[in-house]
């Protein structure tokens, strides 16, 4: 099982489908996110106000609860890691 989540502290929005997301352990970046506006439910978002309205849940950054995109996701595109570099697995004590 994995206990360690990666939590978002602040994202913003800088302009041209672009936002900086900052996270609790430091990592800090911007993510282009033009790609995401011409698919599925993300097209919504193809009006630039309505993508400035991004916030963070902690765990996702979100517009809305039916368009969010989890930590660990923005994390490994910032970064460039693999979610199990990061992840740690728990190990618990038998009888």
């Amino acid at each position: 099982m994995y206990f360690r989540v990666m939590k978002i502290s602040s994202v913003n929005y800088i302009g041209d489908y672009t936002i900086r997301v900052k996270f609790e352990d430091g990592a800090e970046g911007d993510i282009y996110l033009s790609d995401l506006i011409s698919t599925g439910i993300f097209r919504e978002l193809k009006d630039s106000h309505r993508f400035a309205q991004v916030y963070t849940t902690g765990y996702s950054i979100a517009w809305s609860e039916e368009l969010e995109i989890d930590a660990a996701t923005i994390y490994s595109e910032m970064t460039g890691k693999d979610p199990s570099n990061y992840f740690s697995k728990q190990s618990y004590a038998t009888n």
